[in-house]
């Protein structure tokens, strides 16, 4: 009867259930993680406080209390894992960052010296292409410049050459012609070599004009733009003044470099 009284005590009921878990417990195994590899290890009841070895590291490792391994297990379940590595970092780990041997390019300035050390071979084309930009500019500048004076030169100096030419042709018959005339035939050749002379020296001013306009001989465009000042002509009152401007560009340093002689 107390026994039966006994069993049917909620008190003694969830007493006996306990001890029962308990005797359940204590005979389960003790499962923790190694310190060192995180092998997982398992040991029979009873080892608590004891030292066993990992099968995989062999390194030895205390054997923690039931109640450790069953606290452990639960923070472990919660705990994130690392992220696995990629295989580029696991290289990087062993073999280290590889170092470039690239060399990076090396900016230079259009405006160096083309000779000096530091230049290149790599860009000896863009700078003389650059240079050759440079140059046809100045060339242009230059003609530019030139190209006024000397062709009105050019073009006054042809009517020149041909009003010659017509005055001869005129003085000469009119000189035949006269009924008066005594020596005529001296005062013909006399006008001849006269005009001759002008008209030779009209010729050579032509010639310098041109070498002027195309940037061709230094000298015989001065010496053209100088004799274009000679009384050679009846217009030689309109060619003073652009021989005079053509004089003062040819003084010009920038327009006297592109001459090629």
């Amino acid at each position: 009867m107390i026994w039966n009284r006994l069993e049917t005590d909620p008190a003694y009921s969830s007493f006996h259930e306990h001890s029962r878990v308990k005797k359940v417990h204590s005979k389960m195994p003790i499962d923790f993680d190694c310190a060192v590899c995180k092998h997982r290890i398992r040991v029979p009841d009873g080892a608590e406080g004891k030292r066993t070895k990992c099968p995989k590291c062999q390194a030895i490792q205390p054997v923690p209390s039931s109640h450790d391994d069953e606290f452990r297990l639960k923070e472990s379940e919660f705990e994130e894992k690392p992220p696995a590595k990629s295989s580029s970092s696991s290289l990087d780990d062993v073999f280290g960052p590889l170092s470039s041997k690239a060399k990076p390019p090396v900016e230079r300035n259009s405006f160096d010296d083309p000779k000096s050390p530091e230049a290149g071979s790599a860009f000896e084309a863009p700078s003389s292409y650059s240079s050759q930009v440079g140059a046809n500019a100045a060339r242009a500048e230059a003609l530019e410049k030139i190209q006024t004076p000397a062709l009105i030169c050019v073009i006054l100096t042809g009517l020149g050459i041909a009003s010659n030419l017509i005055v001869l042709l005129i003085t000469t018959i009119a000189t035949l012609s006269a009924p008066n005339a005594e020596n005529a035939a001296i005062w013909v050749g006399i006008q001849t070599v006269v005009i001759a002379f002008a008209t030779a020296m009209l010729g050579l001013a032509l010639y310098g004009a041109f070498q002027a306009r195309d940037l061709k001989n230094f000298g015989l465009a001065w010496a053209g733009f100088i004799i274009a000042l000679l009384p050679c002509s009846l217009l030689c009152i309109l060619t003073i003044p652009i021989s005079v401007w053509g004089m003062m560009v040819l003084s010009d340093a920038s327009v006297q470099r592109q001459f090629t002689s």
